[in-house]
């Protein structure tokens, strides 16, 4: 008889420690907005998600990418992880060939394999005076797509591009503020 009494108040311990709320963290949200006057038709339109690759989407489906910055390893760059927060890391990266490369969802991105020949950068992100940009010197440039979809690489100048393309620049927009349970 003693046992019991001598655990009963352990198992109210043990279940008020693991009861325990997780701390909660603000997150700034951004959008990322197209800025190209010399095409008012992608001018100020918001980045959406389709098939894993960002760009300009129509459709009552698409909506605008949310993301919020991680201080990225890398001196002066961030990581930019899409909001809400899942239980999988999803982080906004630039996949493909080294002169060209598509701006992508990459899902746990350092453990991402790009294949031969390609590359994958996710914290190399630069944001100042309103404008995302790489650390890498280069330009972001729009490609048209299927209707008025356009899909968004940035190029260092070096690959050889026989497409239709505009020049671009990525602005990041405040979208007010999210919440993580987590670390």
């Amino acid at each position: 008889m003693k046992w019991p009494v001598i655990l009963l108040p352990l198992g109210f311990l043990a279940a008020s420690t693991t009861a325990a709320p997780v701390a909660e963290r603000q997150l700034d949200l951004y959008q990322l907005q197209i800025s190209c006057p010399a095409n008012k038709n992608i001018d100020g339109r918001f980045l959406a998600l389709k098939n894993n690759t960002l760009g300009i989407y129509d459709g009552d489906d698409i909506s605008p990418i949310k993301v919020y910055t991680v201080d990225s390893q890398k001196e002066g760059c961030n990581e930019l992880h899409t909001y809400p927060v899942g239980i999988v890391d999803h982080s906004i990266g630039l996949l493909g060939p080294p002169g060209l490369l598509t701006l992508v969802d990459m899902t746990n991105p350092r453990t991402v394999q790009p294949g031969e020949g390609n590359v994958a950068q996710w914290d190399t992100f630069r944001i100042s005076d309103g404008k995302l940009t790489n650390d890498a010197a280069g330009q972001w440039l729009a490609f048209p797509g299927s209707g008025n979809s356009w899909k968004l690489k940035w190029s260092d100048g070096s690959a050889v591009v026989t497409a239709d393309f505009m020049m671009v620049d990525v602005l990041y927009k405040s979208a007010g503020e999210g919440r993580y349970n987590g670390d």
